[in-house]
């Protein structure tokens, strides 16, 4: 995500927080552009992908913590940078609560979610499968809301009071995340087996042969994500 180090490479932060942080891909995307930047928590509800994040992030300082975003234990004004995507909590407005709560007075919240309008062309192939992968884990019981439009994550920020500063639309590129979704686009047809007595399993397919179209076509690339920089 060149674009968005070049906008961080300004900064200097003593302290970050990364929520949701999965396997710490996004707090690997903030310490490559901060100028400096003594430590980086990286919050998940499970511990699933840390050691692979461990794996991705060796070297730097970067603290993998269990926790509920939604009700963190950390003390008010904390961090001097706090980054997020929106699509794996439902409650959005406990969550923005929260963030502005940790970050500090004059601190910077970073908003990056993939978007579902206007995608280029080889990033639309990666948002197809995204889409897919969102539908299946709704099916399982794992709450992963469809994708915002620009707008959407925009007047989200805005409802919950932060000032929207800035907005790139940016994409990890990576030949190592390329090379992952390319295995995740041919493992589709074995994982949609699963589903096969499952209502949804029309439209999985139908998703599933777009997603194939695609790919055939443009090949894949990682999806753009619009990146909001705010304030509260």
């Amino acid at each position: 995500m060149d674009k968005l180090r070049q906008e961080l490479s300004t900064l200097h932060i003593e302290k970050a927080l990364d929520i949701a942080t999965r396997d710490g891909a996004f707090a690997k995307e903030m310490y490559a552009g901060f100028g400096s930047c003594k430590e980086i928590v990286a919050l998940d509800r499970s511990d699933k992908m840390f050691e692979k994040g461990r794996e991705k992030c060796a070297g730097m300082p970067v603290n993998f913590v269990i926790g509920d975003a939604c009700h963190m234990d950390f003390e008010d004004n904390t961090f001097d940078v706090v980054g997020n995507s929106l699509h794996h909590i439902p409650d959005l407005a406990a969550l923005l609560a929260e963030m502005k709560r940790v970050v500090k007075p004059g601190g910077l919240i970073i908003l990056s979610e993939m978007y579902n309008d206007g995608q280029p062309k080889a990033s639309l192939t990666h948002w197809i499968l995204h889409d897919i992968d969102c539908t299946m884990h709704t099916i399982d019981g794992i709450y992963h809301h469809p994708t915002y439009s620009k707008s959407e994550i925009l007047w989200l920020a805005r409802n919950a009071g932060l000032t929207v500063e800035k907005t790139l639309c940016d994409l990890i590129d990576d030949p190592k995340v390329v090379a992952k979704l390319r295995e995740r686009i041919a493992a589709v047809p074995e994982n949609l087996k699963k589903y096969e007595s499952n209502p949804a399993h029309a439209f999985l397919a139908a998703e599933a042969a777009w997603l194939n179209e695609e790919y055939e076509a443009n090949g894949v690339t990682s999806a753009e994500q619009l990146v909001a920089f705010c304030r509260k």
